[in-house]
């Protein structure tokens, strides 16, 4: 299995670990934050619906490196297979909000049925895992973030067999919800992100990648650090690992990611 085929890592994150993390914010008022969260499973079951999967992702290129999902509201035993298993890979739900750029009202059997669905293994797993956890229909929509490798899904699920109830009623409140967890999700997550990037190096290493981010060859890494070419070509190999990348264009982009994070 090569990096581009591995799994992303699972950063689990629970309501708590936001309240917590807003201890820290003078500009939020932590029982009014408290109440917020705590209301949520009320309002989704007022919506409609029965599930709210979070799911932030950290990503480069079309590589998902980590993925930050939230604990309450959608059931782990969708969740982890449905990252583990890359089946984000071919949702036809996350595909077509992408392509959209909107909210999307989806059905399982409305994909489930597409000209490819009898032929492709993971969308018929999908649609199955989707059924035995009362998923039959929802939304999904993405939602912005300070950073553009850093994405943002949220889908709302319901074990009703249709979608003729999702109106532009159900749909603002879907988001309202959505933007509710979202607020107090974000800062959490990107802190979480931003301490990732923040990789501890050898010394000969940290100069290495310093000159590697601005464009420095090979020869000239060796040159100014006076070692050898095969040490060079060592020290790219163990930082592509340490920063969980697969080439040296993808090095370069999270050296530069994480000079911007300094």
């Amino acid at each position: 299995m090569t990096l581009d085929d591995a799994s992303p890592a699972l950063e689990w994150f629970s309501q708590a670990d936001l309240l917590a993390h807003l201890q820290h914010d003078a500009s939020t008022d932590p029982q009014g934050a408290t109440a917020e969260l705590a209301a949520c499973e009320a309002r989704l079951a007022q919506t409609g619906f029965t599930t709210l999967q979070y799911i932030a992702v950290d990503v480069i290129g079309r590589r998902v490196l980590r993925a930050y999902p939230m604990r309450e509201l959608a059931p782990a035993s969708f969740t982890r297979p449905y990252l583990e298993d890359r089946l984000y890979d071919i949702d036809p739900r996350l595909i077509a909000a992408r392509q959209s750029g909107l909210p999307v009202a989806w059905r399982v059997d409305q994909f489930e049925t597409g000209a490819d669905a009898s032929h492709d293994r993971r969308i018929a797993a999908l649609a199955a895992s989707l059924r035995k956890h009362a998923m039959n229909c929802g939304v999904i929509f993405g939602l912005s973030a300070p950073r553009t490798d850093l994405r943002v899904t949220v889908s709302l699920g319901s074990d009703a067999p249709d979608i003729d109830w999702i109106d532009d009623r159900v749909m603002a409140s879907a988001l309202a919800l959505s933007l509710t967890v979202h607020r107090f999700a974000q800062p959490y997550i990107e802190a979480r992100a931003r301490g990732q990037r923040d990789v501890a190096l050898a010394g000969e290493q940290e100069a290495m990648l310093e000159r590697f981010v601005t464009g420095f060859s090979d020869q000239e890494i060796a040159a100014a650090l006076r070692i050898s070419l095969h040490k060079v070509n060592y020290h790219v190999k163990a930082l592509q690992k340490a920063f969980n990348v697969e080439n040296r264009a993808q090095l370069a982009y999270m050296a530069a990611r994480r000079v911007r994070a300094q």
